[in-house]
């Protein structure tokens, strides 16, 4: 692979040519910083011949075709009278997670090619192994010896660097940005560590591209441009890798009049994000790794937790959102908040599960035994345990009240009873109605009709009842606009309103 190389100035030095920069873990190191450029160019590759058990294995090549896929050939010749009648390309990743992809006849004699990713969804840089697994006539079975690849863009040229902790790749922004992902990730190995148990078994990759629509390419479609949403990361857990987007100078149209956006942002605003936006997703690797899940507000709350650059204060933000509100501020009973982040509050920000979540943590961590006991939920987690449990058995102290005491430290209303039990939110039903206890059968149509989490069609509904089905109703009251009801479809519990269960 062509490359080139460049040694930068040490980050002291790097600090002072570029001003003071705002929480920069660009400042905290006086080493090297090294970075390599490299694609813009193709780079086919050739392996070495193989022979096993009279399989002989020719012409192996390999050729990346970003964003279209990877693609390997091989001339495969069998012992004499043995027909081939299947061969498939397996491959590895460096989180030792597997793929495959069918392999077809190429033009030549004996030539197959396999193409993974052929239909897009893996960006750029990730380095597999893989081998031919051929099957043939008379239950024969051979697989080659692995050959490694790297998925390089051939279009454009990229920078990479990396530590013991990450390996980053990014284009559009300027060469220090690496240094700000390296420095955060070292920050956070020891919090990583301590808060999870345990190190991932393998390093984690980090694909960075500019403000814009262009990470959209190896999505599918190039032309689209979601920069008006805001989204900045996502991950690829069977690689092992963060992919993510810097976010523009501007706020995105999504959050426009958040009170909580910085005021006149500069590139070093944008690489610090960039890196706090890398430690954020690595933590979800770590939850895939360990097998956590939970409601939303706590598996993104827990990312947001890792990260390494508050644009804002989680804690005064609530602190401010909660007058603003209506009705009760949201609480983190049952399935949670809604929140997320694609929409905007009453101040004009998104991403509140994510900033619950992560100030309850915060919170918890102070309050209630630090690091130790937020490893003792991750590990009760890990073993299945829901999330109440697991905070119950790590703090002694029950879900609602550790809740509650969160609200107070931030001067909000404790859980107020209609949170816990929508139905106490509602009045008397409105004649005609349904009772409790009787049972009735759903209209034939729709096919289905949704089951909600809370009397209200804002709520979620992550049930549905199909038609022709016998319901029992177990509540009834009117929200003063309609009746609804709690029923009980087929063992699913929750709640339908009148016209979703009356007849024509």
């Amino acid at each position: 692979m062509m490359i080139s190389k460049k040694i930068l100035f040490p980050v002291a030095v790097l600090a002072l040519l570029i001003g003071v920069l705002p929480s920069s873990y660009a400042q905290d190191s006086s080493d090297d910083y090294t970075v390599i450029v490299v694609g813009g160019k193709d780079d086919p590759q050739t392996y070495p011949d193989q022979t096993i058990e009279g399989f002989t294995f020719t012409d192996m090549t390999y050729r990346s075709l970003y964003p279209d896929g990877m693609e390997f050939k091989a001339t495969i010749t069998p012992p004499e009278g043995v027909t081939i009648n299947q061969v498939t390309l397996f491959y590895t990743f460096a989180t030792g997670k597997a793929g495959r992809a069918h392999a077809e006849p190429g033009d030549e004699p004996n030539q197959w090619i396999a193409t993974p990713y052929n239909a897009r969804g893996l960006p750029p840089w990730h380095e597999v192994d893989a081998y031919w697994g051929v099957r043939a006539s008379d239950d024969l079975s051979v697989n080659s010896e692995p050959v490694h690849a790297v998925y390089y863009d051939a279009t454009r040229e990229w920078f990479r660097t990396e530590s013991e902790d990450i390996l980053v790749y990014w284009y559009g922004m300027p060469e220090e940005l690496g240094r700000y992902v390296l420095d955060a990730m070292a920050a956070n190995r020891e919090k990583y560590e301590q808060g999870f148990g345990m190190p991932l078994p393998y390093r984690p990759m980090s694909v960075i591209f500019p403000p814009g629509g262009a990470w959209n390419e190896y999505k599918g479609n190039e032309a689209i441009d979601d920069t008006d949403f805001g989204s900045t990361g996502t991950i690829i857990p069977e690689a092992g890798s963060t992919i993510q987007r810097v976010r523009t100078l501007e706020p995105a149209e999504l959050r426009k009049d958040c009170i909580w956006n910085p005021k006149n942002p500069t590139p070093e605003f944008q690489m610090n994000q960039a890196a706090s936006t890398t430690t954020h997703e690595v933590a979800h690797l770590y939850q895939q790794e360990i097998g956590i899940s939970g409601p939303l507000w706590w598996v993104e709350g827990q990312a947001t937790f890792f990260e390494t650059f508050e644009e804002y204060s989680f804690h005064e933000r609530l602190r401010t959102l909660a007058p603003m509100r209506s009705g009760p501020f949201p609480t983190l009973q049952g399935d949670g908040p809604s929140g997320g982040a694609y929409t905007a509050e009453e101040d004009g920000c998104t991403h509140l599960i994510y900033d619950m979540g992560s100030s309850f943590m915060q919170w918890l961590v102070d309050a209630h035994g630090g690091l130790d006991t937020y490893r003792r939920i991750v590990e009760e987690m890990s073993r299945g345990i829901t999330l109440a449990d697991a905070l119950e058995a790590a703090t002694g102290v029950s879900f609602l009240d550790l809740e509650n005491e969160w609200r107070v430290f931030l001067g909000i209303s404790p859980v107020a009873p209609e949170q816990l039990d929508p139905g106490l939110a509602l009045s008397d039903p409105v004649d005609p109605f349904y009772a409790e206890g009787e049972q009735l059968v759903l209209p034939a149509t729709p096919f289905q009709q949704s089951i909600y989490n809370a009397p209200s069609t804002t709520s979620i509904a992550d049930a549905a009842c199909f038609a022709n089905t016998s319901i029992t109703i177990l509540d009834a009251g009117n929200d003063g606009t309609m009746n609804w009801y709690k029923v009980d479809c087929m063992g699913m519990v929750g709640w339908m309103n009148q016209g979703q269960i009356a007849s024509e």
